[in-house]
Formats: C-alpha cells, structure tokens, sequence
C-alpha cells in the first residue's frame, strides 16, 4: 500500500513509498536518510525500535541522565557517532569520556540497529520541541529512567 508520511505542522509530504505498514515505512524512510522532523508517525508501530533502544540504554545506565540532557539540549546527532553531537551510542560513549571505538564502551556500532537508523531521524540543533523522533527519544529515556529509580528505589 502507499503509505504517506506528513509533516505534523503543514500537512505536506515528507516521504512516501509503497510499504505494508507505517513502521516499515518509518525504517525506510531512516534508511534513505529522510529528514523526520516534524514528521506525524501516527499509526508507525515503533515497538521493535524502542526495545532496541531500551536494550542500549539497558547496557548504560549510568548514563541515561546525560542522554536526557543531550536530548533536551540539541546535542545528538544521529548521522554521526562522534563529537560533540552524536548518535545515540556515541552519546552514551560521550557521558562516559571514552572514545566510541573503545573496546570498554561494549556497545559496538552498528548502523543497521534499528533506534541507530531511528536516530537518524535527529539533527545537531534538533529538540523534544522541534523533532518529533527527539520527542520521542525523550519520552522513553525518561519514562526508562523513573521506572528504574521506583524499581531500585531504598
């Protein structure tokens, strides 16, 4: 079926292609290196892309408030592992001070990882505020997080 992906704001197409459901689409569209800002995912099953995200941030703990932080603040980069802005494994190595080719981060790269493609969604400059997959990233970061703490807590 044709699946249309629009712009949240002005209704217009951002992507479109033949595919049997929104999240396929969503991956395609990721892959292709569309920009999915704005984008309305209404109806995208992001299921798959939120376990593997919960999976990443599973391996790092610690430093899910600096993913948090980075997320608010504009500072994640999804085309990009290193530097100051970068994807979500680059992040993660980024609150650690290590570089994100160490063999101590233990999350090797893989840009076929299904939240690394969803994270290419995310431009250096892009916010909850002005990127709906940032938006999103945020929810489950944060979401993960409190879970964590009434899990743990004394």
């Amino acid at each position: 079926m044709k699946i249309e992906i629009l712009n949240c704001w002005t209704l217009k197409v951002i992507f479109e292609c033949e595919a049997d459901s929104m999240k396929v689409a969503v991956e395609l569209a990721c892959k292709q290196g569309v920009s999915l800002s704005d984008a309305n995912l209404s109806g995208a099953d992001l299921l798959p892309i939120k376990a593997d995200f919960i999976e990443v941030i599973s391996q790092a703990p610690r430093e899910v408030p600096a993913l948090i932080e980075a997320l608010k603040a504009g500072r994640v980069d999804g085309s990009t592992y290193s530097g100051e802005c970068a994807c979500l494994v680059g992040t993660i190595a980024n609150a650690r001070g290590i570089d994100v080719d160490s063999a101590e981060l233990g999350i090797p790269k893989d840009a076929s990882r299904p939240v690394e493609r969803f994270f290419m969604a995310i431009r250096k400059g892009d916010t909850p505020e002005t990127n709906a997959a940032s938006k999103l990233a945020l929810e489950w970061a944060e979401t993960w997080l409190d879970t964590q703490r009434k899990a743990f807590a004394s």
